[in-house]
């Protein structure tokens, strides 16, 4: 028997059994998706649940923690993220080796990493409307040369240049945008934002797709095409969650 299967006491009618530090209620001091991830989390680093132990049921979790199936579906996507557990469509959920699992979410003490995307899609198509209007051929040039570093560090497989690289190129946007208070918005927060940012390519999936965005994006504002930059910014930090495993 495993370190896992000697700390399960809990039971439910259906027979699915449950780590002793799970509570059956969630805490309601944080939204519920994040409690929950955050309960299981604990589990999974503390060695309550072992690389390759299967979690109960949807129902099951559901029923013990007292939520609907959406929030726990939304708790498993931060975990998927963090590469702490794996779905398999028509098995369930497992717990991932350590060798496939990548590096946690920072910031859970202050925010999700869906926290970071949905922040980040408020503030910066605002932003690249705003810079699409405003940005002279020097800027245009500064972004240019964001852009150029990503493809080079993309090239390479460079995974921290192309963190650097990108985060350059938001924050130079966001300066860009001619708005103060948008742009103090966002440094107050830069850290996370800039996490949220890396999290995507730690999985070393869609490199030259974050390039090809940043392009896009890149030749809108040049030609000052407001709407289309922000939809196009839009889009892109959804592609960034989706490779991260968040929908928003």
């Amino acid at each position: 028997m495993s370190d896992a299967d000697t700390t399960i006491r809990h039971e439910t009618e259906t027979g699915a059994s449950f780590p002793a530090s799970w509570t059956a209620t969630a805490p309601s001091r944080e939204p519920v998706p994040r409690s929950i991830a955050a309960a299981l989390q604990r589990s999974i680093l503390d060695g309550e649940l072992g690389p390759g132990a299967q979690l109960p049921s949807q129902r099951d979790l559901s029923e013990h923690f007292g939520v609907s199936r959406a929030s726990l579906r939304e708790a498993f996507s931060v975990l998927e993220a963090q590469g702490l557990i794996q779905v398999q469509p028509g098995r369930g959920v497992f717990v991932s080796t350590e060798g496939a699992r990548r590096t946690l979410w920072p910031y859970s003490h202050r925010a999700s990493a869906r926290d970071a995307y949905e922040a980040r899609l408020a503030l910066e198509a605002q932003a690249a409307s705003l810079a699409a209007a405003r940005v002279d051929e020097e800027g245009i040039r500064r972004l240019a040369a964001t852009v150029e570093t990503l493809a080079q560090a993309c090239r390479a497989g460079d995974i921290d240049g192309m963190a650097t690289a990108d985060a350059a190129f938001h924050d130079t946007m966001l300066e860009l945008s001619g708005n103060p208070l948008i742009a103090s918005m966002y440094r107050s927060v830069r850290e996370v934002m800039v996490a949220s940012q890396s999290l995507p390519m730690t999985a070393g999936t869609g490199l030259e797709d974050t390039v090809a965005e940043h392009r896009a994006i890149l030749e809108l504002l040049r030609h000052g095409r407001g709407d289309e930059a922000a939809a196009a910014m839009t889009a892109h930090i959804r592609a960034a969650a989706k490779r991260a495993g968040i929908d928003v």
